[in-house]
């Protein structure tokens, strides 16, 4: 028996296991696994009511140091407001844009 014969015929050779869905079905983009459904859900049931207790420390932080209030505030926008994509806008016939401002305007206007 040579070694060809031991090897298996591509042609006829099928694995014995076979993993995830293979008929193109599955998850569509940007649907929530059950995972992250739950893990949202307990947390909106842990931070419900505490409104008024976040709103304190958030006050507390800062008086004590605005900076870090800043940063809290920034990192809490993400989960009230979505991020917006920058874009960037090519022309063929770029110009440079120029704007003059009047010395006696100002933003209170």
């Amino acid at each position: 028996m040579s070694e060809e014969d031991k090897l298996p015929n591509p042609d006829k050779y099928t694995p014995k296991r076979t993993f995830g869905h293979h008929n193109g079905t599955g998850r569509k983009k940007g649907s929530i696994t059950k995972t992250t459904k739950i893990t949202r859900e307990i947390l909106a049931n842990a931070l419900s009511g505490q409104e008024v207790n976040i709103m304190d420390a958030l006050e507390k932080l800062s008086a004590k140091n605005p900076k870090a209030y800043i940063n809290a505030i920034a990192k809490l926008l993400n989960y009230a407001m979505p991020k917006l994509q920058s874009t960037e806008i090519k022309a063929e016939n770029s110009r440079k844009i120029e704007i003059k401002l009047d010395d006696n305007v100002s933003l209170d206007d």
